[in-house]
């Protein structure tokens, strides 16, 4: 008896959840007592700006957030483009995005991403994925494989330009859009790239540790290309999106925006030093340069610290200021503001460049190029 009453009990119970269920659905309802599934309007505006703005609590819109990874350039690539600038740089870009309020119902189900980059130049992107999408500009060659047949979840678009990237996303089916997607980004800090020498210097020192007499030297001026800035790229980021409301099922309008550092500092400095004369910690002022009458004046730059280090040691011990063919001497920089010296540095060499005395040679100093 007692098990025939738990079995009446436990049948009027599933009865009672039938009906119910059947209400839902009545009612254009696809998930079983846990809420009506969304889904998308059937039609919309073909223009973003006629689409009606989100208002109550749907107005309290969306949260946006953008990390910037750092990623190697991919071996497709490693003959052409950025590679061939120093400070050429790639980025993988993670937006993601959600409702800011507790109460919010809603479903992201059309988005356009902006990014508009400050301090750089956005040479192109390689690769772009969410949970409904990926697509690789830069994959390699491989036989096509066979894949299984499925409509995509998501179609993406995407445009850029010399300082923007946009990413316009669309669901394809019911499901709405994923709250996260990457990007694949190639930056040149600064913008368009300057061409300078970099010092090669077979030897300044003989067998014995003796420094080469000035007329033993052998320069060789070996010509590079870099980024001409010293800033950070910035960026302001813009997401526009259509919701579409959870309990009545109409779309709206909404869009947020954020600042986000793309690349830091210390990441946009091209890997080259020079030489400056400076009283004990404190700025330089003036840098090293050579000087000769088929050349005229050219900064003195080295592709590392050692060999910046081991010509001013030489300097020091020989306080000569003649280096093989070229005479050495100080310029000043152009008058840019503290820590922006951006090139051309060399445009205020001719008319500053005076010839390096002995109260300079214990002033020198190495430092990173452009920076006091």
């Amino acid at each position: 008896m007692t098990g025939n009453n738990k079995a009446t009990a436990s049948g009027t119970w599933v009865e009672r959840l039938v009906r119910q269920a059947g209400r839902m659905v009545g009612a254009g309802c696809f998930a079983l007592l846990f809420g009506c599934a969304q889904q998308p309007p059937r039609a919309l505006p073909g223009d973003f700006a006629l689409v009606p703005e989100c208002a109550g609590d749907s107005a309290a819109g969306v949260g946006l957030s953008v990390t910037s990874l750092s990623i190697g350039i991919s071996p497709e690539l490693a003959a052409k483009g950025p590679l061939e600038t120093r400070g050429g740089l790639a980025r993988r870009l993670v937006v993601t995005f959600a409702p800011v309020g507790m109460r919010h119902a809603g479903s992201v189900y059309w988005s356009r991403l902006s990014l508009r980059a400050f301090g750089g130049t956005v040479e192109g992107w390689t690769r772009l994925q969410s949970e409904g999408v990926l697509i690789e500009a830069a994959a390699p060659e491989s036989p096509p494989a066979r894949r299984e047949s499925r409509a995509p979840r998501e179609h993406a678009a995407i445009d850029t330009g010399p300082g923007y990237v946009t990413v316009t996303r669309s669901a394809a089916s019911s499901a709405a859009l994923a709250n996260s997607l990457s990007i694949d980004v190639l930056l040149l800090p600064g913008g368009v790239p300057i061409d300078e020498s970099i010092m090669r210097i077979a030897a300044l020192w003989s067998s014995d540790g003796k420094p080469l007499a000035p007329e033993e030297v052998s320069i060789r001026l070996e010509p590079v290309r870099h980024v001409p800035g010293y800033d950070a790229i910035e960026a302001d980021v813009a997401l526009d999106y259509v919701l579409l409301e959870g309990r009545s099922g109409t779309a709206c309008r909404g869009s947020v925006r954020t600042h986000a550092t793309v690349v830091d500092k210390e990441a946009v400095r091209p890997p080259l030093w020079d030489l400056g004369v400076s009283s004990l910690n404190a700025y330089r002022t003036r840098w090293l340069a050579l000087s000769d009458p088929a050349s005229g004046v050219l900064r003195a730059v080295f592709d590392s610290p050692a060999a910046a280090t081991s010509f001013a040691n030489w300097i020091r011990a020989t306080r000569s200021a003649q280096a093989g063919p070229y005479q050495l001497g100080l310029f000043e920089r152009s008058g840019r503001k503290p820590l922006r010296p951006l090139v051309p540095v060399d445009g205020a060499a001719p008319d500053t460049f005076r010839v390096l005395t002995p109260q300079d040679v214990e002033a020198i100093r190495t430092g990173p190029l452009g920076e006091p």
